[in-house]
């Protein structure tokens, strides 16, 4: 057989037993394996070497599967006829063992090779891992340690297994203390029952995580405020295998955060609960009660404390309303009462009970009598308040917060008109007229400017003529809903708000400009004290008086005695005497009302003297007078002549008191016995005088005339 068919031969073989090689590959691994086969087979040749080479070759070439040992035996099979000779032919055979020898070494020598470098690949890839794991398993622990929340992780029984260090110092325990602990070890006495169900749900697998603000007592016994968040593990199967506990330490915040809610509801100063954390509590009161639960609210005001503010000052003040609040909260003690400070020096007590536990009145009256000990005062002479108190107690069911306040506010205000020093308990029928004062004080602001308020005039008569001596102007307010109120329902409180001074004015302005176009010899207002300390009240008397273009002398200012008897400032003093240099005539009015402090009588020069109608009293209803008040207002008239002024008998009703005026030596009298108030311009005729008064410039201004109309005259008695 030629080389050339023996490596057709090869070639076919080769490809038969696969296709490792491209196709150009096979010739030439054919060529090659054809003239290793043809050297082998020489006489001298080794021919089983040559077929180990060829097995060797082909195993190199890829050629390792049992058929292609097969094809290349068949190669050198069919190559055997054309030998001829028995050394050939043996040479042949030679070669097929070898070549199957050569090529199972090969294979085996190749699998070996191949073994050794997967086993040596696979090693450095399991290090590589444990390398990688080593590292992942170190940076977890540094991360974890190094976290600023605690983290711990725990069985499914809550054995400890690992906690980090920040919870080791959060909680003060050590890693191996941990270690040895169970979670409901952790367990703080302020606990609710939920925390634990919460628990047990996760660690039971019906939830997987649970989060809550937990206490902790630490190793030190102290206390740690955590925000908690416990996560549930789960195996492959997804049974609960471990839990997992991030802890937050919020103590410093919570610390804080109780800190200020402290400061919000307590007042800094005497450090009882502030008007926030009482009205909270009184809400909680009657939020939810039962149908026997009471409620009862104590108000107390110091009397008096202004007094030491101004008298020692605020620092002094502050110190006393510490040693009241200790005062307070001592003596409520045994009542179980709240006593908490609203503002300045007000005070207020809540107590809730059942019905009859408690007797408000009793607790009040035991606190008035606390604050009437001296109080000791760092630095100080012991200082003297008292207080008065208002008190209020309802059943809690359907009782409203805001209107328990109120009515305690306007007991505290009875207790207080009451002479102060005292308990007065709510009235509901009290409490009506307080209101109904409180809805006038609320509409007092923007009276004048709302054209509600109107005068009337009652003459003043000359008993010696019978003529009108003046009038005096009296104030009304037509209210558009409670209709015309008196002066006595609104005066004084417009006078406790300071309302009085645009009222006054409009009286004054009013009364002047109907005094410029009547025929009254003067007319007499009534002032205010607030008015005499108004820095405008000398201008506005000027400025009423130019523009009605009257005389000052036909303007007649009364203050009361009970004012005069307050007028220690020489400020209001000066007023006075201005005006009077001014030659407006100025009247005490309600002489007898207060002390008949005749030295008041001193210190102003008056002009005229009203005596108070309640000396004439005992002389109405045909009852005969009291030969001392007769005594009485006969002395009075007697050194009020003595220092010429005039004497004005108010009051006057009836003939008889009429007559007794007279015979005590009154010169003037007023009241309904001569004529009752008008809301008209008087003009007696006895007295009217002829002289026209001039046009108001107002008037004038305006281009209307002047009203010269008849008026309406009432005719006084004589």
């Amino acid at each position: 057989m030629s080389q050339k068919r023996l490596s057709a031969d090869w070639e076919l073989a080769l490809r038969e037993s696969g296709d490792p090689l491209a196709g150009q590959d096979f010739a030439h691994l054919a060529e090659r394996l054809a003239m290793v086969t043809l050297a082998g087979l020489t006489p001298t040749a080794d021919a089983e070497k040559s077929g180990r080479r060829l097995g060797r070759m082909l195993a190199d070439a890829h050629f390792t599967a049992p058929r292609a040992i097969g094809q290349a035996v068949m190669v050198l099979a069919r190559y055997a006829p054309d030998v001829g000779d028995l050394h050939r032919e043996r040479q042949l055979l030679l070669m097929q063992g070898g070549l199957a020898a050569g090529h199972a070494s090969a294979v085996q020598q190749r699998l070996l090779t191949h073994q050794e470098a997967i086993h040596q690949a696979a090693s450095a890839a399991r290090d590589e891992v444990a390398q990688a794991l080593s590292e992942s398993e170190a940076r977890w622990r540094r991360l974890v340690d190094q976290a600023p929340v605690g983290i711990a992780i725990g069985d499914i029984e809550g054995n400890i297994l690992e906690a980090n260090a920040s919870l080791q110092r959060m909680l003060g325990f050590t890693l191996d203390d941990m270690r040895g602990m169970r979670i409901e070890q952790f367990t703080h006495p302020e606990d609710g029952e939920d925390v634990w169900e919460t628990y047990a749900d996760l660690v039971a697998g019906r939830s997987d995580e649970y989060r809550m603000e937990k206490q902790y007592v630490r190793k030190d016994g102290e206390v740690a405020w955590t925000n908690l968040s416990v996560s549930l593990i789960r195996d492959p199967d997804g049974e609960p295998a471990f839990q997992v506990a991030v802890v937050e330490d919020i103590t410093e915040r919570h610390t804080l955060q109780e800190q200020l809610s402290h400061e919000a509801t307590h007042d800094p100063l005497t450090g009882l609960p502030n008007r926030v954390l009482f009205l909270r509590r009184l809400d909680r009161a009657v939020a939810d009660p039962g149908p026997d639960d009471r409620v009862a609210v104590l108000f107390i005001d110091l009397d008096g404390f202004k007094f030491v503010n101004d008298s020692r000052g605020h620092i002094v003040g502050d110190r006393v309303l510490i040693a009241v609040a200790e005062r307070l909260a001592e003596a409520a003690q045994a009542s179980g009462a709240l006593v908490a400070r609203l503002a300045g020096d007000e005070f207020v007590a809540l107590l809730s009970s059942r019905r009859g536990e408690q007797r408000p009145m009793t607790v009040a009256e035991e606190l008035l009598a606390a604050l009437k000990k001296p109080l000791n005062v760092t630095g100080q002479l012991p200082v003297q308040v008292g207080a008065s108190i208002g008190v209020v107690e309802l059943a809690a069911a359907g009782a409203n917060s805001a209107e328990i306040m109120q009515a305690a506010d306007l007991a505290l205000h009875a207790a207080k008109e009451a002479g102060k020093g005292r308990v007065v308990e709510h009235d509901p029928q009290r409490r009506a007229g307080q209101l109904t004062k409180f809805q006038v004080a609320m509409q007092l602001p923007g009276l004048v400017e709302r054209g509600e308020l109107a005068l009337v005039y009652q003459p003043l008569v000359r008993l010696d003529t019978g003529a009108v001596h003046s009038v005096e102007a009296l104030l009304r307010w037509n209210h558009p809903h409670m209709g015309p109120l008196s002066p006595d329902m609104f005066i004084r409180i417009a006078e406790e708000n300071a309302a009085i001074l645009p009222i006054g004015r409009w009286v004054l302005d009013r009364a002047c400009a109907d005094m410029a176009v009547s025929a009254w010899p003067a007319v007499n207002i009534n002032v205010s004290v607030r008015q005499l300390y108004s820095p405008r009240f000398l201008n506005d008397i000027k400025r009423a008086l130019d523009l009605a273009q009257i005389e000052p002398s036909m303007l007649r200012v009364e203050i009361t005695e009970s004012v005069v008897m307050n007028l220690d400032d020489p400020e209001p003093v000066a007023v006075l005497d201005t005006l009077v240099n001014m030659g407006v005539r100025l009247v005490m009015d309600d002489f007898g009302t207060g002390y008949s402090n005749l030295a008041a009588l001193r210190r102003l020069p008056w002009h005229e003297l009203k005596l108070a109608g309640a000396f004439l009293e005992s002389s109405r209803a045909g009852q005969a007078w009291s030969p001392t008040d007769q005594r009485i207002l006969q002395t009075l008239v007697e050194l009020a002549h003595s220092i010429d002024l005039l004497v004005t008998a108010e009051g006057v009703e009836t003939a008889e008191q009429d007559q007794q005026v007279r015979e005590i030596g009154c010169d003037v009298g007023q009241g309904w016995f001569y004529a009752r108030p008008a809301p008209v311009i008087i003009q007696p005729s006895a007295t009217r005088r002829p002289a026209a008064k001039p046009t108001p410039p107002q008037a004038r201004r305006n281009g209307s005339a002047p009203n010269t109309a008849p008026m309406p005259t009432i005719q006084v008695r004589r």
